[in-house]
């Protein structure tokens, strides 16, 4: 259902909206955890570390393109809020165009250069073959997830948040079925989960598009619309690109602390994935807040309505705040059942890498209150079309984050480096809260009416 975010009691409104996008994030965060928590459990802590292993390249090689699908959804929020639907079907068109042009080059990379990737990573020569193999596969069939996320960020533009996540559930749970099918019947390990992740991918997308395309007048494209329009196509890439940099930047942090965690080795590698993988379910409900917020804000800011988008702010990060420590004392009670969830009581590795785990758990999750902060300045930023700010911001966490985990790593161990992001997030909030309590942003609204 579409939904106008621009009259109405905004908090019902968020919040309507985020409660589907949440429940997705969860079936979202499976396909990942299902990975690594089958063959965690059912082939090995070495097999669990492929898979981790390759968590940071994955970022880096879709930095961009999920950038460029923010955008697709903030251009189209603002034109869905100017009401104007002409130009909604022609961000709808360029869209499409900019995703298969990204599906070409992100398989042509991924297939022949994921072993170059984990090599410059230092992967433990012991995992480095199934990791490379996962890469591969996944990225070889990455046509799904683009447009998935495509479709998704859409739909998201005109409020519903509803729609993909029904696919979204199907294939979550048909990739749980696959994971074990392939594993425990076939015993394909760790090239099994990534044939089932990249089907599961794969059958959201379609029926996420065709029931799109059936359901929504407003996203039926006319012969007329399918000429590019290169203007609406530079304005996504004006937004996305810089959105695209930010996240590359993280990357890149993420794949320099990864190959710093590599060279403690591989029970290492095998704490820090299953500590990411627990620390994404626990700060899923504010990382989709801030997602949601920012269709919000895009919508108003299309409509110039900026008090309304002022008074909600404040409302919003309370409530946000209050989350955010929730998760944390969530992390302090149940961090060590839930590590042990990832891992077979067999594995004779098993208490090392606990230990590791926990201690990254805690520590991130006493800083929890600055990622969720940092997450909801740069997506309210985003979301009205100020990019560089959030770029900067993006500068000085990936500086404080990989600065700090060579030198903290040196000085201190793995421990040190578990403290390098979480520093990183507290000082790259800095920026992004100075420019949206300028007010600069509301001239932006300007160049959405233009």
């Amino acid at each position: 259902m579409i939904k106008d975010m621009t009259e109405g009691r905004p908090l019902k409104l968020i919040f309507a909206f985020m409660g589907p996008m949440i429940i997705g994030g969860l079936f979202q965060q499976l396909y990942n955890v299902a990975d690594t928590l089958i063959v965690g459990k059912f082939v090995g802590s070495r097999a669990l570390a492929s898979v981790g292993v390759t968590g940071s390249t994955f970022f880096f090689l879709l930095s961009l393109t999920l950038g460029l699908t923010n955008a697709f959804s903030i251009v189209m929020s603002q034109y869905f809020g100017a009401k104007n639907e002409e130009m909604v079907r022609k961000t709808l068109v360029s869209s499409i165009y900019i995703t298969i042009v990204c599906t070409i080059i992100l398989a042509f990379i991924g297939i022949f250069g994921a072993r170059p990737l984990m090599l410059l990573l230092n992967a433990p020569p012991d995992i480095i073959d199934d990791a490379t193999l996962y890469i591969q596969i996944c990225f070889g069939g990455s046509i799904g997830l683009l447009f998935y996320n495509a479709a998704s960020a859409v739909l998201r533009a005109v409020g519903d948040s509803k729609t993909p996540l029904y696919f979204l559930i199907l294939s979550s749970l048909l990739n749980v079925l696959l994971d074990l099918l392939f594993v425990l019947s076939f015993g394909m390990e760790v090239a099994g989960v990534a044939i089932a992740t990249v089907i599961s991918q794969v059958v959201s997308a379609l029926l996420c598009i065709i029931y799109t395309y059936k359901k929504f007048p407003i996203f039926r494209v006319r012969r007329t619309d399918w000429s590019p329009h290169f203007s609406n196509i530079g304005l996504i890439s004006k937004i996305g690109i810089p959105m695209g940099l930010q996240t590359l930047l993280l990357s890149v942090g993420e794949m320099t602390v990864t190959g710093v965690i590599n060279s403690f080795g591989t029970n290492a590698v095998a704490a820090y994935t299953t500590g990411m993988r627990v620390q994404q379910f626990a700060t899923l409900a504010f990382f989709n807040m801030a997602q949601a917020y920012s269709t919000f804000a895009a919508q108003n800011l299309g409509a110039k309505k900026f008090t309304r988008i002022q008074d909600s702010f404040k409302k919003v990060v309370l409530i946000l705040l209050a989350i955010t420590l929730v998760s944390s004392v969530l992390i302090f009670i149940f961090g060590d059942v839930i590590v042990r969830m990832f891992i077979s009581n067999e594995d004779t590795h098993l208490e090392a890498i606990v230990k590791m785990s926990k201690e990254y758990l805690y520590i991130s999750a006493c800083f929890f209150p600055f990622l969720g902060l940092i997450w909801f300045y740069n997506n309210t930023l985003r979301g009205m079309g100020e990019v560089a700010i959030p770029l900067f911001s993006g500068i000085v966490e990936l500086i404080a984050k990989v600065g700090l985990s060579f030198i903290l790593g040196m000085m201190f161990g793995h421990i040190g480096v578990w403290y390098a992001g979480p520093i990183g997030w507290a000082l790259g909030l800095v920026p992004s809260l100075i420019q949206y309590h300028s007010g600069k942003w509301k001239r932006l609204a300007d160049r959405i009416a233009a």
